[in-house]
């Protein structure tokens, strides 16, 4: 039998589940209060299950959009005009985030950079200024903080600025 690879899942069909799983809370949401509202208690005993799915599939809801999120960002990040790196920096500060649950934020003081996602943990989505080789001929394009960065910790590492034709404006 041969192996048949399946495509990697888009954010949009993330969405589709999560607004399934949406509607889906509704409707057992809407159970649970009938069940509250019945006249016999062994019902009435019945709507704490339901209570507890209803709030069981809201929170799969928000993984599922989290998760969205975060592939978006990744499949962002894999534009060739951006940074290689597969964790993300303070575009200011470079290598000095910490993350917290869902959050990211710088740790330089007084900078007040701080991202609703797990920034540290995401693909580094800044755009490449250059590319850097280290003494082993490997290469990777890097945004200007990890390339602060790299050229402090890496002896022996060469850097080629990268030419951008086209400039935002």
């Amino acid at each position: 039998m041969s192996e048949r690879t399946t495509p990697e899942p888009l954010p949009a069909e993330l969405r589709a589940l999560a607004a399934e799983a949406e509607a889906l809370a509704t409707r057992t949401a809407e159970v649970a209060t009938r069940l509250r509202a019945a006249p016999d208690g062994t019902l009435q005993r019945l709507a704490r299950p339901i209570a507890k799915a209803t709030h069981d599939l809201s929170d799969y809801t928000d993984e599922v959009v989290r998760t969205a999120e975060d592939l978006a960002r990744v499949r962002v990040a894999r534009d060739p005009s951006l940074c290689d790196v597969p964790w993300g920096v303070c575009p200011a500060h470079g290598v000095t985030l910490r993350a917290s649950g869902d959050r990211a934020f710088c740790t330089a003081p007084g900078c007040v950079g701080e991202w609703d996602y797990d920034r540290l943990h995401t693909p580094c989505a800044e755009p490449a200024t250059a590319v850097v080789t280290d003494e082993d001929g490997v290469t990777a394009r890097m945004c200007g903080a990890h390339l602060r960065d790299v050229t402090e910790r890496m002896a022996g590492c060469t850097v080629a600025g990268l030419d951008h034709r086209s400039s935002k404006g």
